[in-house]
């Protein structure tokens, strides 16, 4: 009896120690529950958090969605998922994540919700002399959560069916609304979106369709005087080292604008614009600055009917450009070292766009061309303008700098991703601003954080940058590179000062040099306050959205 007694509590103690061991041998162990659950629309983000004792990889199948990072090594560990499309199925849509460890695997649900609601065209382009059109849109959220949002100003020309406005049903499948457009008697076009959106649990808007409208000009001229056309006017010459080039065109530019001095206002302007921010204010003295004149036929801009074919992209803040024909003319710039000169394209429209392709050579190391390209966003004498052009011009095409915002449509940053930004980073040195590294003592401006001679400036590593919420780091809440409000952060600043010191004396000067450069050219003002460009009426339905040029691209020769 003892015998049996002593037996069974042998094998209690042995199931009790086998059922120890293998909860202490557990490789993974979840944080976080097992089902993670997204909205329906593009870049809902989530985190999943796990510990795990051996280094680990994930993998899901699915196309809806993408993590990062894919793979990692032993401890805590945070996984971020980020949808990269829109539900439309009208159903939820599931996928399982599997994490693998020394051999054990561990699973997570991943469902998005099935809330939509889209229109049947993605945009409508209108004549100047306007029109109505009624238009077809599809959802299963109730009338009391649906939003339609515009972006600002779009009320003054685009007229909403108030029948629409006083709708009470629930069902909207299939459901219809007018719009109404009046004649544009303005030589501008217009352009605008209305949003489908709905409100998650914390009050934040999710956008789940866009409608563009865009309405032509009204055109009264055509050039018919292109005598000016290719004459290049220096305006600054360089009183230190080689002369760094920067050439000044404009597009979209008629007979009658240079004629009349316009063209040559506007250029001057943005010569101004250029050199108006530290440190390059303070490096002024180091540039050659020209202007060539290009008379287009027509203020369209269709591809075809001005110098350099721009095209204002209707649905993104993008313009495309024929890059041959920018060379062309800034080859008239006699004897000019085109591979390390600036081209400063100047569209004639006041519309909200900007962007600028990084030229790369891939057999010179030292190649520098850029075509920035930008609208008089605003007004010739906005403060818009001055900033859109500093960004682009004076941050991406000739600095190298990235951008340090986020946008709505992307999400985590990929393995990929931080494998090209670090290429360019070693090979090239671009981007130096934007950093996949969150250590503050391994981050790229690791020496800023902690030198209190920039400690009024908070540099730190704040995440979100390189247009990702999530994953790759910015050294200050906000800048140039930013929403465009601020002055260049200390890292942003030394980008262009070594620029300037390479291209204008083949120098690579140290961080102390440029410490008692910058010692003595501090910007004018710091705003530590990120503000939101309004994008959205609230006279409408209300919110705010961001308005930002759109991201460099590069382009490989």
């Amino acid at each position: 009896m003892i015998r049996e007694r002593i037996c069974k509590l042998a094998c209690g103690l042995a199931l009790f120690l086998m059922v120890g061991c293998e909860k202490e041998d557990e490789v993974i162990s979840l944080s976080t529950p097992e089902t993670v659950e997204l909205y329906s629309v593009t870049n809902q983000t989530a985190e999943f958090r796990f510990r795990s004792e051996k280094s680990w990889k994930a993998v899901c199948p699915a196309n809806w969605l993408t993590f990062s990072p894919g793979s990692g090594k032993a401890g805590e560990n945070v996984i971020t998922l980020a949808t990269i499309s829109t539900n439309r199925t009208k159903s939820p849509r599931t996928a399982v994540m599997t994490i693998e460890a020394g051999g054990e695997t561990k699973t997570v649900s991943i469902r998005q919700r099935d809330e939509y609601a889209w229109f049947d065209l993605d945009e409508w382009m209108i004549e100047e002399g306007g029109g109505s059109r009624t238009f077809t849109y599809h959802t299963n959220i109730n009338v009391k959560d649906l939003m339609l949002l515009a972006t600002d100003g779009l009320e003054e020309w685009v007229k909403l069916d108030p029948i629409y406005q006083s709708r009470s049903r629930t069902d909207y499948e299939g459901e219809t609304m007018m719009l109404y457009v009046g004649l544009n008697s303005t030589p501008y076009p217009r352009e605008g979106a209305l949003f489908m959106a709905m409100q998650d649990d914390k009050g934040n808007y999710l956008g789940l369709d866009t409608l563009w409208l865009y309405q032509e000009p009204y055109f009264s001229s055509i050039s018919a005087d292109f005598s000016q056309d290719g004459k290049v006017k220096v305006l600054n010459t360089a009183k230190v080292g080689k002369g760094i080039p920067f050439v000044l065109m404009g597009d979209g530019f008629l007979d009658e604008d240079i004629n009349s001095g316009y063209y040559d206002e506007v250029m001057n302007q943005a010569v101004d614009n250029l050199f108006s921010e530290e440190p390059i204010k303070s490096l002024r003295d180091y540039f050659n600055v020209y202007q060539v004149t290009a008379v287009s036929e027509r203020n369209r801009f269709d591809g075809l009917s001005t110098v350099f074919r721009t095209v204002p992209d209707h649905q993104t803040t993008g313009i495309s450009v024929d890059a041959d024909r920018v060379m062309d003319y800034v080859k008239k710039v006699e004897d000019i070292d085109s591979i390390h000169a600036l081209a400063v394209v100047i569209l004639n429209t006041n519309q909200k766009k900007g962007i600028t392709y990084m030229v790369r050579d891939q057999k010179k190391t030292d190649y520098n061309y850029a075509i920035a390209l930008c609208p008089v966003v605003g007004s010739l004498k906005s403060e818009t303008f001055r900033q859109v052009l500093t960004h682009e011009a004076i941050g991406h095409g000739f600095a190298k700098l990235a951008d340090e915002y986020v946008r709505s449509t992307e999400g985590s940053v990929t393995d990929a991703d931080i494998k090209a930004l670090k290429e360019l980073h070693e090979k090239w040195a671009w981007f130096m601003n934007i950093d996949s590294e969150k250590d503050s003592t391994k981050v790229l401006w690791s020496r800023f954080i902690y030198d209190g001679e920039f400690a009024n400036e908070k540099i730190g590593t704040y995440e979100g940058g390189y247009t990702f919420f999530k994953g790759v780091y910015r050294p200050t809440e906000n800048s140039m590179m930013n929403q465009n409000d601020a002055p260049f952060n200390a890292p942003s600043r030394r980008a262009i000062y070594n620029k300037v010191m390479e291209l204008g004396l083949d120098k690579q000067p140290t961080y102390e040099e440029f410490v008692e450069f910058d010692s003595q050219h501090k910007p004018e003002k710091w705003t530590f306050t990120t503000r939101t460009h309004s994008a959205v009426s609230s006279s409408v339905a209300g919110g705010n959205a961001p308005w930002l040029p759109a991201p460099p691209r590069i382009i490989w020769r």
